[in-house]
């Protein structure tokens, strides 16, 4: 079968098209052929090496997966012939966390296409745990399960996000933060979202976002404040840190929340401790969402009241030309697939 692959660690020029075996299932597994897929920031940071976690080689990258299930061995809701997408995360099966529906938590967790192969190949074998039934446009189904399910589990999980709160949005024309706009939006909720591209700024107002704050325009702090009326917002959205997380201590509200599931601008940072407890922040870290989170998120994409916002369209032989573009930030949203 044809499929994206690399052998070893490194730059763009380590990724190859060609041929490899199909995969053969085996107990409480299933195979797919893989209709659409997209391709994530931590596509990229898998590919050049994932600090703290060994990746087998040779590894095939691609975490969204959309497809026509071909065999499934221990799932009862699930059938050959049947259109699937797979939750991104899944867990031993056996601890608390598995047990309760939280196997994102469970401190066994494997990703799809970061420990085991993933799906930017014609065909794909996960855990069979993972398959969600769908019906609706392979397109945007495609596009979905990795950013939506962060931002379900960050807004809806975790913030408890409910009508009127202001929601801070980094870099808001990424996947995350497209979905994030739009969950912000359902919610009754109102969204400020940054960016440093005036381009960027006119589609985000046309996916949802309430305001836009130009980040090489304005002072992201001072905009905020005066949106919230001095007061703050109730949840910031932070997945860069450094430096941003001076500016979330900031502008979080008396009580409010950061939640962090990423660190595009570096993993350390010094936190003012002393703005964190007088202004009784809580402050939470989350990574990749459980099985229910996606298939009460989903629902939402079936039912179009949640577009997926697509900017290209890519083959999997341009999986490669995806990485460069996707490194350079000429993105806004998704970049689709299709197998």
């Amino acid at each position: 079968m044809k499929a994206i692959y690399y052998n070893s660690h490194g730059g763009i020029d380590v990724l190859k098209y060609g041929d490899v075996d199909e995969p053969k299932i085996n107990r409480g597994e299933a195979l797919i052929e893989v209709k659409y897929s997209s391709i994530n920031r931590i596509d990229l940071l898998i590919r050049k090496g994932y600090p703290g976690i060994n990746i087998p080689l040779p590894h095939i990258p691609g975490i969204d997966l959309y497809g026509r299930v071909i065999d499934v061995d221990n799932n009862d809701e699930i059938n050959p012939g049947d259109y699937v997408v797979a939750n991104t995360v899944f867990g031993c099966g056996h601890c608390e966390f598995c047990l309760s529906g939280k196997e994102n938590m469970c401190n066994l967790w494997k990703m799809i296409g970061f420990h085991i192969n993933g799906s930017h190949a014609e065909l794909v074998k996960v855990p069979s745990k993972t398959l969600i039934k769908v019906k609706g446009n392979g397109e945007k189904l495609g596009v979905t399960p990795l950013s939506l399910s962060i931002s379900w589990s960050a807004l809806v999980t975790v913030g408890k996000i409910k009508k009127d709160d202001f929601v801070l949005i980094y870099g808001g024309s990424g996947g995350v933060g497209t979905f994030a706009i739009q969950v912000s939006k359902l919610f009754g909720a109102k969204s400020i979202v940054t960016t440093r591209n005036e381009e960027k700024e006119k589609i985000l107002k046309l996916i949802g976002a309430n305001y836009v704050i130009n980040g090489n325009e304005e002072n992201i702090t001072e905009r905020v404040m005066e949106i919230t009326d001095k007061k703050g917002v109730d949840i910031v959205i932070d997945y860069i840190i450094n430096p941003t997380m001076q500016v979330s201590l900031d502008v979080a509200k008396t009580n409010g929340k950061i939640i962090v599931f990423g660190f595009l601008g570096g993993n350390v940072f010094p936190i003012n401790w002393q703005k964190f407890y007088l202004k009784s922040l809580r402050i939470y870290g989350i990574h990749n969402a459980s099985k229910l989170e996606l298939k009460n998120a989903i629902k939402y994409v079936e039912n179009n009241e949640i577009e997926p916002y697509i900017s290209r369209k890519l083959s999997l032989e341009e999986v490669i030309d995806g990485h460069k573009i996707m490194e350079n930030n000429e993105i806004i949203g998704k970049l689709l697939v299709k197998i």
